[in-house]
């Protein structure tokens, strides 16, 4: 990618930023006033289902040339824009 992370690296960075901004929703959603235990018990499900993916990520990586990741990332990135700007339109 253009800062240089390839592979795992770019999956341990977007985990990184996931964790960041998880702790800053909490701590936003809870100064607010919002997090109920519902809210709690949901997140932790949605944690424990999501942790297996990692890990499946992780092995389909390893195992993929670096320039087939490369452009399976950069098609997401690409239609992630494209859905985004066609949402704003319409």
């Amino acid at each position: 990618m253009s800062a240089g992370v390839e592979g795992a690296g770019v999956i341990a960075t977007d985990a990184a930023i996931s964790i960041v901004v998880g702790i800053v929703k909490i701590s936003v959603f809870g100064i607010a006033g919002v997090i109920t235990a519902q809210v709690i018990a949901f997140a932790l499900l949605t944690g424990l289902v999501a942790l297996p993916g990692a890990f499946l990520a992780k092995a389909f990586v390893e195992r993929m040339p670096m320039h087939v990741h490369t452009a399976i990332l950069d098609a997401v990135v690409l239609l992630g824009g494209i859905f985004l700007v066609w949402s704003a339109v319409h």
